[in-house]
């Protein structure tokens, strides 16, 4: 069985509801664990962990055949979600992603810092999903790197110039000419293509 029918049969040997799961883990509604058990969404790492120490099963008993369904992805560093960062390219975990996700290209998460994304529902910890790109559509969330620092927000062009939005009013938006593209550099390091809530 794949994982989110593993979850649904360990809830019920334990007589839980989805509802009793979820308040065993800090969740203030049932539908995240009931998301896990549709797969329409996916656990985090360490959150698959406190699962199979709950239920007191190994990690392969809870994953199942999701094993083969799901790849592994790395969390590289921290991008800014407010003032910029060094961008650090240094591995700090993993995360499990469907495999068709992982189609395509390259992908890996970030951890987010800094609150100027929230008006996009990306909040301090959360960790964004990214497909490595050097072009983006007008409006999407990317990752920039602006010399040696990063940065998270909507990407616009507008001629030449390429404007910086934050989703949060108090932070202004970042407009770079064509010249200072070339010279700081500012380029694009990928798209954003969802993210992890922590509650």
């Amino acid at each position: 069985m794949a994982f989110k029918d593993n979850l649904r049969a360990l809830r019920k040997q334990k007589g839980l509801s989805q509802q009793d799961l979820a308040a065993q883990f800090d969740y203030k509604s049932f539908t995240t664990i009931q998301k896990w058990e549709d797969g329409t969404s996916f656990p985090p790492s360490e959150t698959l962990r406190r699962l199979a120490d709950f239920f007191r099963v190994s990690m392969d008993q809870l994953m199942g055949e999701t094993q083969e369904d799901a790849v592994s992805v790395p969390i590289l560093g921290i991008v800014r979600g407010g003032p910029l960062r060094l961008a650090e390219q240094e591995v700090i975990g993993q995360e499990w992603v469907d495999r068709s996700e992982a189609r395509g290209g390259e992908h890996f998460y970030l951890e987010v810092t800094g609150n100027s994304m929230i008006g996009a529902r990306i909040f301090p910890g959360d960790l964004v999903y990214v497909k490595r790109q050097n072009q983006i559509e007008n409006g999407q969330i990317g990752v920039v790197l602006v010399g040696d620092e990063a940065t998270l927000k909507r990407v616009y062009f507008e001629g030449d110039r390429m404007i910086l939005r934050a989703e949060n009013e108090t932070y202004a938006p970042m407009v770079f000419s064509k010249e200072e593209i070339d010279e700081k550099p500012v380029r694009i390091l990928g798209r954003v293509l969802h993210n992890k809530i922590k509650f």
